[in-house]
């Protein structure tokens, strides 16, 4: 209930005060039956109405108190008839107060506002009050009547309600909010500097998933306390696992100041946290930026430290970063980030493709889809720059289900112009291998352009086929099933495990170029390729070399029965277009010698 709806109801139970007493003198006159049923009325009105009322005579003796009264106050109708309103005084307010609520109550006739009285007990509340002076006709006043609502509770609870807005339910921390607001308040007026850190617990995903959203609540509370108890300054939740320290650099040496202030937060938040009755460690990225500057805002200060924190994260687990002004630089992260987004929403990316040749015809048997960034001031991005910040900040699935999408369009197309290639090879990551409707979106998309499954095929790094959970493993028989093709691409660079090929459905295995680049001289090399080339004879997989550069290679390659070569001896990546020509120039090459 609002002060609003109080004085409403304060302003209307006193009109119905004063009607009922002037209708008591416009009846005066009347027979005494109808002023017996308009007196009984308006007792009803002053004994059972929800506001207090009191009414004094002109020197300010109670002379009449209702039912309301005596609960608010717990005094007695005996206990204060007689006495003055001071009897209820809380010594909270001045003599200035009382002095400015008499002059306007006898220069405008009525005083509205909130004071703070005292009940019997001795406990203190508050109160709304219309206070009246009512006049005779020939305008001396003949009483005084108060009306008020004791408004204590409501009080308290907008002061839970702004607790509650202002600070974090869990941890009971302020809110960032409330703490840029008491920091904009405070470093315009100090003569002293502040370095503002943001503290982030690395991988708290994965306390959540592996132990369930109650024992994450427990480490966030207990990571609360701890930072309050050694931080220096003010401690608030910025956001689900990320806590703002603003701390004073007090010394004049800010930095040596801002080393022993991180030094101090990590000390005390790296001792193991107590959690379902284990000690477990966990490891934060700490992000800083400096105060230093009066025209900086406090909102300026948390954006650099948000820089700060995410190029320490991009640094690996428990990293600092300070904040420099090289992270406003284009190569900043963020802008990157938020780069690949817009280029993703406004269908700023492109495909490029490169041919994997028959080994022994030099023919075009596939072409692999490589996905390509041009940035508007960057330049040309490499995939292995932004792929990791896209499957680390959730883009992976929507990238990779648009490549898949442009990829079969085109081929489609190639197809549709008979010059396409056998096969459309195209990169899977492993988080977009693991979303839920993976398989089938990919089946829906080939679908929608008519094109036969095994037209496709998908390359995966060995991490997928190590996992052999049982999803994996579903969506692995799922794809093979419907006849799409299934490559381990970069052989021999990951687990390199070679237990699990004879159990799962894959067709082909991608030699890296680590492997080919000494041959055929080095003969550690020879070795290698020579037997993963058996191995694969023996398990009827195709083999893809990598990474060949020359006519030697090639030969080489060729005559120890790899079937198809990948690398700039045969063809650079290079657009739809180019890559069209190439396929067109393929065709007609064919026919001619056909």
């Amino acid at each position: 209930m609002d002060l609003s709806f109080l004085l409403a109801i304060s302003l209307a139970t006193l009109m119905a005060l004063l009607i009922g007493l002037m209708a008591g003198y416009a009846y005066r006159k009347h027979k005494e039956k109808n002023r017996k049923v308009i007196f009984r009325l308006l007792k009803q009105v002053f004994d059972h109405t929800h506001d207090a009322v009191t009414i004094t005579d002109p020197a300010g003796s109670i002379i009449a108190v209702n039912r309301t009264f005596t609960q608010v106050t717990g005094y007695s109708e005996a206990e204060v008839l007689g006495e003055n309103p001071r009897i209820l005084s809380s010594g909270y307010h001045d003599s200035d107060f009382y002095e400015d609520y008499w002059q306007t109550l006898l220069k405008e006739g009525i005083w509205q506002g909130e004071i703070w009285n005292r009940r019997k007990d001795g406990e203190i509340y508050l109160e709304w009050l219309t206070a009246t002076a009512v006049k005779d006709a020939d305008g001396e006043i003949t009483h005084f009547v108060a009306v008020f609502t004791d408004i204590t509770e409501h009080r308290r609870q907008e002061a839970r309600l702004e607790h509650a807005t202002e600070h974090d339910r869990l941890t009971g921390l302020p809110t960032t909010a409330n703490t840029l607001r008491e920091l904009s308040h405070q470093l315009p007026n100090l003569q002293k500097r502040w370095c503002l850190a943001l503290v982030d617990i690395d991988n708290f995903r994965l306390v959540n998933a592996s132990y369930g959203f109650a024992v994450g609540d427990q480490l966030l509370t207990s990571l609360a306390r701890r930072l309050k108890e050694c931080s220096k300054g003010l401690v608030a939740r910025h956001a689900s696992d990320v806590f703002i320290c603003a701390l004073p650099l007090t010394s004049g040496d800010d930095e040596g100041d801002r080393l022993a202030l991180i030094n101090n937060i990590r000390e005390g938040i790296s001792k193991p946290f107590a959690i379902k009755g284990k000690l477990m460690e966990f490891s934060f990225s700490i992000g800083t930026s400096n105060w230093q500057d009066a025209t900086k805002t406090v909102n300026e200060l948390l954006q650099e430290a948000e820089l700060a924190l995410h190029a320490a994260k991009a640094k690996g687990a428990g990293q600092n970063r300070h904040f420099t002004q090289e992270l406003r630089e284009d190569k900043n992260p963020l802008i990157m980030l938020q780069g690949l987004r817009d280029a993703l929403a406004n269908n700023e990316l492109s495909l490029n493709f490169q041919p994997l040749v028959n080994a022994a015809t030099h023919q075009i048997h596939t072409l692999e889809v490589l996905l390509r960034w041009d940035h508007p001031t960057l330049g040309r991005i490499p995939p292995d720059k932004f792929i990791p910040m896209a499957e680390r900040h959730g883009l992976m699935e929507a990238l990779g289900q648009w490549i898949l999408d442009q990829s079969l369009r085109h081929y489609a197309y190639w197809q549709h112009l008979e010059i396409a290639p056998s096969r459309l090879a195209v990169n899977v990551s492993p988080l977009e291998f693991q979303a839920e409707n993976f398989v089938d979106n990919l089946l829906s998309l080939l679908n929608k352009y008519q094109l036969p499954p095994d037209i496709l095929e998908l390359e995966l790094t060995e991490g997928v086929f190590v996992e052999q959970d049982e999803d994996t493993l579903k969506r692995l028989d799922a794809l093979s099933s419907a006849g799409v093709h299934l490559a381990i691409d970069d052989f021999g660079t990951g687990y390199s495990s070679l237990a699990y090929l004879k159990h799962l459905p894959v067709n082909q295995l991608k030699l890296d170029r680590a492997f080919i680049r000494g041959l055929p001289a080095n003969e550690a090399d020879r070795a290698i390729v020579e037997s993963t080339l058996a191995l694969c004879r023996g398990l009827k997989m195709t083999v893809v070399a990598e990474g060949v550069e020359d006519e030697n290679q090639a030969d080489y390659l060729k005559r120890k029965g790899c079937d198809l070569l990948q690398g700039y001896y045969f063809g650079r990546p290079c657009d739809a277009e180019a890559t069209q020509k190439l396929l067109v120039q393929q065709r007609v090459q064919s026919a001619n010698f056909s």
